[in-house]
């Protein structure tokens, strides 16, 4: 029986190839649990953190239930434990073309609480995401990919940080010089990158270390940097 094998890539997809070269199996002979996704982890990991075990040595049987329908219990027993009166539903929300991810919607009774849950400028929201989906991960022995917003303040944001995107595109294709924005999480910098990713006219690239990671824009056909990815 061979052991399974934890592996980060910068994809889902390209961390269950690297696995697979390694054990010497084929997709059919292995059971994937996706233990980080890309931006999921409080640090701003940009990789995914997938485990593949062979099917003989897999894990228990995952628990039935959708990640959403779990993902609300468990958030609305979180929020009841701190005390909160809030009221979570599941809905769905494409954070690109084509990908609809499970979304928790949490409405507060006051401002000081959905205050609490956002944190400054986000960042306790994505830890309360973070936890939420590990938890999640713990019943159903896979990565749920739950979203979670408090008083549509991700909505908002991921509104204004596409706007960001497409007025800094144009101001680096006006002046032909490159622009680097503010430090932000992996799932902020990924909604950048996305916005962007069809416009021929720029390039985008992160750049630094942990919490002062940040989004550069360049001009198209600008020599990128060769040591950051």
């Amino acid at each position: 029986m061979k052991p399974g094998i934890t592996i980060r890539a910068q994809t889902v997809e390209e961390a269950v190839r690297l696995a697979l070269e390694h054990l010497g199996l084929t997709r059919e002979e292995v059971e994937v649990r996706v233990l980080e996704e890309p931006g999921a982890g409080p640090a701003g990991n940009e990789e995914a953190l997938v485990q593949v075990t062979p099917r003989e040595a897999a894990a228990p049987p995952e628990e039935a239930g959708e990640p959403g329908q779990v993902g609300l219990e468990v958030l609305s027993e979180l929020l009841r434990r701190m005390g909160l009166q809030a009221h979570v539903s599941v809905g769905e929300y494409a954070v690109e073309a084509g990908e609809a991810r499970p979304i928790l919607d949490v409405t507060t009774t006051n401002e000081r609480d959905s205050g609490l849950l956002i944190g400054r400028r986000g960042e306790t929201l994505n830890r309360l995401q973070f936890l939420v989906n590990l938890l999640v991960n713990r019943k159903l022995h896979r990565w749920p990919g739950l979203l979670v917003d408090v008083e549509h303040y991700r909505r908002r944001r991921d509104a204004s940080l596409r706007d960001l995107a497409r007025r800094m595109a144009e101001r680096v294709i006006r002046t032909g010089q490159p622009i680097t924005l503010e430090p932000m999480p992996a799932y902020e910098r990924r909604i950048i990158h996305l916005t962007l990713r069809d416009n021929p006219q720029v390039v985008t690239q992160s750049t630094g270390e942990e919490d002062n990671r940040k989004v550069v824009i360049y001009p198209a056909g600008w020599e990128l940097p060769t040591s950051s990815s």
